[in-house]
């Protein structure tokens, strides 16, 4: 039960700080969606971004433009 629920919490810590780097991502190279959606997604991913700071928990510097 520990295990399992450990691989949750991994998972579910993966999902938090690569999903806003995805939604800029997709927002760039998505599929065929309107401009304004795909300038939503991009800065809502920034947003996230901002907040999350994944470059940062990724490779482990304090990275101030992220």
């Amino acid at each position: 039960m520990k295990l399992l629920l450990a691989a949750l919490s991994l998972l579910l810590s993966i999902a938090l700080i690569c999903s806003p780097l995805y939604l800029v991502y997709i927002g760039f190279v998505g599929p065929n969606v309107s401009f304004g959606v795909r300038v939503l997604l991009v800065v809502i991913g920034l947003v996230l971004c901002r907040l999350v700071k994944p470059i940062s928990i990724i490779t482990g510097k304090d990275w101030k433009i992220f």
